[in-house]
């Protein structure tokens, strides 16, 4: 019989997208005014061409890649298209920007020109209770050009992202040395380097300098404040101090301590992500870029479904991140910090995984507890080896606590933390998975029974396996358990901060620092790293461990892979002796 716990009704926030959703309409983007002469700004995302001889190209590990005028004549949209694009806009008042790549257009006018050019009137919905700015209908320029469209962005009030990072309560301090050591990065690094290696970070938040150079100090790290680039919107709130930025910068700077860093900063938008995307990459001066943001898949869905996002989401995502991989920039994306159930913060039960991690063209990476022992409320807790990053080993300390019957925030934060994991429904499965042992089998054990829209946490948790398709995620995961965690130094105040936003940027980090050595780009790490796991000298480690869940997925005895660790954690010297 099934122990049923406390937990939010899901149909009280059914289609709610979430509070940090609904923090946004007080956050209001362009569309969100009502005045029709008041400057708006939105983004085109274009087809690109050749596009299974892009895809061909970007899964080849090679050392030279293309530049972005040769990304330009052979993959994006012609100048032709591109000129008779930017004089449709021209005749209707509005301002154009091409990126570098032709797959991208940001667009700037009044909300009415806006609407008069591409046939749609911006409207109020309601949905629960909460009034949402969209379009009324698919905007068109109503001509051939709409073929070369993949689809608009940004003319909704309603397409908030959110970071991938938590804060630490008994937590261990660790250095970025520390991922060092654990992950066997010192012989790589001692040797001698070729070139400045450069480092991407999309976020959507300033950072203080002052904040970095005390972390440095205290590090002892000899770096520049000289090293760091911004490159910024024009709107102001994203210059508000944010922990995650500066999580980042620290941590990357700190393990590839040459690099440069370029910090790309937008509005906490799916729009904002696009245009940092598209910035980076056209300028193509970074060969690591980390993102530790994003949504679930379920909740794009919902988007999509209710005409906010375009039907064609996930390729605009696919396109922008072929660019990048083709020109030999090698991208990370954390993979959320809920589990198996991405969602949940939403109000969504069912399990999703979160993008732009789910494509196949980044490495989703993901987060694991480190070796450590401590107190919960009396109780000592020792985790004696490492493991896939959940509190489902904590569940009976929060039941004895009563947890379930706490507010919903307190209950989600208690129960629902862990490293994101599992199948993509917007990708299937890519070719350097097939094949894998592991890769769309799974052993699960189920903690919740999700039948019915609630969550009601069995009795007894029941072991699951099965069969599934589409992109698997993770790819490789490192310690970023908030209570084994990483010293931060945010706002005049150390921290302990974790979760597997803090992985992403220690990993493009790595990148960064083979950049170095080689004296050349990666690419699209992906189909290396899948090879290099079926090598007799397999850098990764596998966590095993019939008990360790991400909420649901659990690792596979004997496999190369599982939804939970992915590949495994990897010994980075190892790593670098393989692909060198």
């Amino acid at each position: 019989m099934n122990l049923k716990k406390r937990i939010f009704s899901c149909t009280l926030i059914i289609f709610a997208i979430g509070m940090l959703y609904i923090q946004a309409l007080n956050h209001v983007t362009a569309f969100g005014k009502e005045n029709k002469n008041s400057q708006a700004s939105f983004t085109i995302v274009l087809k690109d061409r050749n596009n299974n001889d892009l895809i061909n190209y970007v899964n080849q590990p090679r050392t030279k890649f293309l530049s972005t005028k040769e990304f330009s004549r052979k993959y994006g949209q012609s100048t032709a298209t591109i000129n008779k694009i930017k004089r449709y806009l021209n005749k209707h008042h509005l301002k154009s920007q091409v990126y570098p790549g032709n797959l991208v257009i940001k667009v700037t006018g009044s909300r009415n020109n806006i609407e008069t050019a591409f046939h749609f009137k911006i409207i109020k919905e309601k949905i629960n209770k909460t009034y949402v700015t969209k379009p009324n209908k698919t905007p068109k320029m109503a001509n051939i050009l709409d073929a070369k469209i993949n689809g608009i962005i940004g003319l909704s009030n309603y397409d908030r992202l959110s970071s991938d990072s938590k804060s630490g309560s008994f937590g261990v301090k660790r250095a970025p040395s520390d991922f060092i050591k654990r992950y066997h990065l010192q012989d790589t690094m001692n040797n001698k380097s070729k070139k400045v290696a450069n480092i991407g970070i999309i976020s959507f938040g300033g950072f203080s300098k002052n904040d970095i150079k005390t972390f440095w100090q205290k590090m002892g790290i000899k770096n520049s404040l000289n090293r760091i680039h911004v490159y910024t919107d024009t709107n102001k709130d994203n210059q508000k101090l944010s922990d995650e930025t500066t999580m980042d910068i620290q941590q990357a700077s700190s393990i590839a301590n040459n690099a440069n860093i370029n910090v790309y900063l937008a509005q906490p938008t799916i729009s904002g992500m696009i245009n940092s995307f598209a910035n980076a990459i056209g300028s193509n001066k970074s060969d690591s870029i980390s993102l530790s943001w994003g949504i679930s898949e379920a909740e794009i869905k919902q988007m999509i479904n209710n005409k906010i996002l375009p039907d064609n989401y996930n390729d605009i995502i696919n396109e922008i991140l072929l660019q990048g991989a083709s020109q030999g920039i090698s991208i990370f994306n954390s993979t959320g910090d809920n589990g198996a159930y991405d969602g949940i913060q939403s109000g969504i039960t069912k399990l999703t995984v979160e993008t732009p991690a789910s494509s196949p063209y980044i490495t989703a990476v993901g987060a694991t507890t480190a070796p450590i022992m401590y107190k919960v409320n009396g109780h000592v807790v020792n985790v004696d080896k490492e493991r896939v990053w959940s509190n489902d080993f904590l569940y009976p300390y929060f039941n004895s606590l009563k947890l379930y019957n706490a507010d919903q925030s307190t209950f989600l934060e208690s129960y629902f933390v862990g490293s994101g994991g599992g199948f993509s429904k917007f990708n299937a499965t890519p070719d350097y998975q097939k094949n894998i042992p592991g890769v769309n089998s799974y052993r699960a054990i189920q903690h919740w029974d999700m039948s019915y829209g609630v969550a009601n946490q069995l009795a007894t948790p029941k072991v699951v396996t099965g069969t599934s398709t589409g992109r698997n995620l993770p790819d490789i995961v490192a310690n970023g358990d908030p209570q084994t965690g990483y010293s931060v130094y945010y706002n005049g105040k150390w921290l302990i901060d974790g979760g597997t936003s803090i992985v992403a940027p220690q990993i493009a980090a790595v990148n960064a620092v083979y950049v170095s050595k080689l004296n050349h780009r990666l690419g699209l790490w992906n189909p290396r790293i899948y090879s290099a796991a079926q090598s007799s000298h397999s850098p990764f480690d596998q966590l095993y461990g019939d008990n360790a869940t991400n909420i649901y997925y659990s690792t596979q005895n004997n496999k190369i892979y599982n939804q939970a660790t992915g590949l495994g954690t990897v010994n980075y010297d190892k790593l670098f002796n393989l692909i060198k």
